[in-house]
């Protein structure tokens, strides 16, 4: 042994817990104490945490050796052998319940002794292994799962664990926004990259708080720009809805932030409403992504969109005009001599009742 082995032995006679004791220092091992009570035996081990506990399945109070080993074994983590010279099949079948690392039947001779206690002690020590792989594979399990729930909507990761593929789906109906910074490149030029990410980083994680908060989902950032979607991957019927006041809580953080920032960034956001594809695309990086003529129309309205105010799409605007008082912007063209109506956003009309 490269250490030696510490023991305690629960023994209900002194004289055989004695001579136990002995036979095992002339084993090599080192006996931390005897104890004839269950009770006794689950103190000494607490106070001492021995490599190993030798324990007589008739113990000397009510409570038997097997209570006590079940104890030491489950709430203390060390490994037991069972004593007994009752080898009737009813007490060896309560005794195998409490799995325990070994049995000595008496009487019982140093080989026996020394074999069973060295094969309670690997086995220990497999299963101690055994474990803590366990527990690595089960954390390697959770920091894959919270990966994807980073990476897809919810939906889409239950759709992958219970088919292992994502079928495109169209979305008749969905809002669809898009932000980009004013002066975005004028200003990140003055600043050192380390900076910029910083600041970007910030913005963009209390932009993820106000997106999870609207429950609509984040689908990407390009450089500065931040790309949000309601009512997928699950349809909604207030997707709208949820996307502006996401929007106008945007601005209203960034402006507030501006206020003491060294930076002062100004954003425009645009929306629209209508018919998306979406779907995950990629071989080994994979990305939930949206197509479609909507997504088109919602960077026109936010390339043409005014740097801290919200505008829509007259999509968007119909769906939400009951909630928020709009100003028309007029009509700009977005293809082959086709128009679109746009509409700034004002406020919120409950806010009136306040």
């Amino acid at each position: 042994m490269d250490q030696e082995t510490r023991i305690i032995v629960a023994e209900d006679e002194s004289i055989i817990a004695i001579d136990i004791a002995k036979t095992l220092e002339n084993l090599g091992y080192n006996v931390l104490g005897t104890a004839r009570t269950g009770k006794d035996s689950i103190n000494l081990a607490r106070i001492f945490k021995p490599d190993l506990v030798l324990m007589d399945i008739i113990l000397d109070d009510k409570m038997s050796g097997i209570e006590a080993a079940e104890i030491i074994m489950n709430e203390l983590n060390i490994p037991v052998v069972y004593l007994t010279a009752l080898a009737d099949d009813e007490t060896i079948q309560n005794a195998k319940i409490t799995e325990p690392f070994g049995f000595v039947i008496k009487p019982f001779d140093e080989r026996t002794l020394h074999s069973a206690i060295e094969m309670a002690l690997y086995k220990y020590k497999i299963n101690q292994q055994l474990k803590e792989r366990t527990k690595e594979l089960e954390e390697e399990k959770i920091r894959a799962n919270r990966l994807l729930h980073n990476i897809f909507p919810s939906e889409i990761v239950k759709e992958i664990k219970a088919t292992g593929k994502i079928k495109p789906k169209e979305f008749p109906m969905a809002s669809l926004l898009f932000t980009d910074f004013q002066r975005f490149t004028e200003i990140s030029s003055c600043m050192h990259p380390q900076e910029l990410i910083t600041e970007l980083n910030d913005i963009f994680k209390n932009f993820d708080s106000i997106i999870e908060k609207h429950k609509i989902e984040k689908l990407k950032t390009i450089g500065d720009s931040y790309m949000v979607a309601g009512g997928l991957p699950e349809e909604t019927n207030d997707h709208a809805f949820k996307v502006v006041n996401a929007a106008i809580e945007m601005q209203d953080y960034l402006q507030n932030r501006n206020i003491n920032s060294k930076y002062k960034w100004e954003m425009r956001a645009g929306i629209h409403s209508g018919c998306i594809v979406a779907g995950v695309v990629g071989k080994n990086k994979f990305t939930y992504d949206v197509w479609g003529d909507t997504v088109n129309i919602a960077n026109i309205m936010e390339r043409n969109g005014i740097p801290g105010r919200v505008v829509v799409s007259a999509a968007s605007y119909n769906l939400i005009r009951d909630c928020f008082d709009c100003s028309h912007l007029g009509n700009i063209n977005i293809s082959n001599n086709r128009e679109i109506a746009m509409y700034l956003i004002d406020k919120r009309k409950y806010e009136e009742k306040k």
